[in-house]
């Protein structure tokens, strides 16, 4: 097992490690690596060997559904076994990240707040009295220590901070030396739906720390980018990284359900990897918002992780696993969602609505960089790895 991993482009304000907590973050990228490919697809033997016997042995039949497999599993000690290291390779990931910064953060903050003074590019908006969303407030999302909303200190930027460096790690380099391959992926789907569309104005809901923004502005240069998110501390990161970058767009701190641009503001609206981190009726209001924002004949795009209707109960069960060990309290309800209906519900006709497989993260990222596309990862999200699923529809 080789101590290294591909390079994270370097950044004003992305937290330098040390070399000892560099090789810390190393051994902890390939532990996981090692973990999530080759130990935890173990649990397919353990379920075709004792468990999936047994169900039909005194069921008379197979399993019902991922619940029924998942009650079984969790008495089985390999399962147990691999989700402890899987869960707790992950929170050692973050506590190495987060030792970097916090040896560095006051240092980061000036840098910050230097870029911000002086910034030529985008621009940031904070609210004050900003309300955070509960399903944000009161969750550290894939056991990200504060989640998106955390505040430590004045000017904070740790949520961004430990967001950018920490899932360059989580995903295995996979999203890419900046991080964007969510925004590389999403324009090459939209390349590939809509040929010849180019937005002048986009908006994204959900940017964290202004990765994917980015992806989408180097495929769309010329387009205006508006980027929302619920926390101060990623969206401080966020455009300071930006203008270090040279990235033109503007941060905007908004709750995606109560946007406060004018109607038929923007010609494409791109949610990624977000609503599974949200509530059922915070859905329903984005999908409304994004409809009320559009110009006409706008495009909405949303990626996730797949839907599970349709999916053997097994599958659904190892996609589930996130639900139950990584802070992701909305995942299981999110993917059971009929999201065509969500959009009919918000002024979109059904005719106008598609949902499918397209590029995968990793896949859009290898057309300008080597990095790893295969990623065996078994339990959970894909972390980037394969094709990406996707819905569009158009206003």
């Amino acid at each position: 097992m080789g101590l290294t991993m591909s390079q994270q482009q370097s950044h004003s304000v992305l937290p330098r490690a040390s070399q000892e907590e560099n090789s810390r973050q190393c051994f902890l990228n390939q532990l996981g690596k090692h973990i999530i490919n080759e130990i935890t697809p173990g649990n397919i033997s353990t379920y075709k060997k004792s468990v999936l016997p047994e169900i039909q042995k005194t069921k008379g039949r197979g399993p019902k559904d991922r619940h029924e497999i998942r009650r079984a599993m969790l008495k089985q000690p390999y399962y147990q076994m691999t989700s402890s290291f899987q869960r707790t390779v992950q929170e050692m990931m973050w506590n190495s990240v987060d030792d970097t910064i916090q040896r560095q953060l006051p240092e980061l903050i000036r840098v910050a707040k230097t870029i911000r003074k002086h910034a030529k590019l985008g621009a940031l908006h904070l609210e004050p009295n900003f309300k955070i969303p509960d399903y944000i407030a009161e969750n550290d999302h894939h056991c990200m220590p504060g989640g998106y909303s955390g505040e430590l200190v004045e000017d904070d930027i740790t949520a961004g901070a430990l967001y950018d460096k920490g899932a360059y790690i989580y995903t295995q380099g996979l999203f890419g030396p900046l991080m964007d391959g969510i925004g590389k992926a999403t324009a090459l789907m939209i390349a590939r739906s809509f040929p010849g569309f180019l937005p002048k104005k986009i908006l994204q809901i959900g940017c964290t720390a202004g990765g994917s923004a980015g992806g989408l502005k180097l495929a769309f240069p010329k387009s205006e980018i508006d980027a929302i998110d619920v926390g101060a501390s990623v969206l401080r990161y966020a455009h300071a990284r930006a203008e270090s970058l040279k990235i033109a767009i503007n941060f905007h701190q908004m709750n995606g359900e109560n946007l406060t641009f004018s109607n038929n503001s923007f010609d494409l609206v791109n949610c990624g990897a977000t609503l599974h981190e949200m509530s059922r009726n915070a859905v329903y209001n984005v999908f409304k918002e994004a409809y009320r924002v559009l110009s006409p004949d706008g495009i909405f795009l949303i990626s996730e992780l797949p839907p599970y209707h349709g999916v053997d109960p097994w599958t659904q069960f190892i996609r589930d696993w996130d639900t139950h060990n990584n802070n992701e309290p909305f995942w299981a309800a999110m993917h059971e969602m009929d999201l065509s209906e969500v959009a009919i519900s918000a002024g979109f006709k059904k005719s106008n609505y598609w949902e499918g497989y397209g590029p995968g993260i990793a896949e859009a990222n290898s057309l300008t960089s080597a990095i790893e596309v295969q990623n065996k990862k078994f339990m959970g999200s894909t972390r980037g790895g394969g094709k990406a699923w996707y819905a569009h529809m158009r206003k």
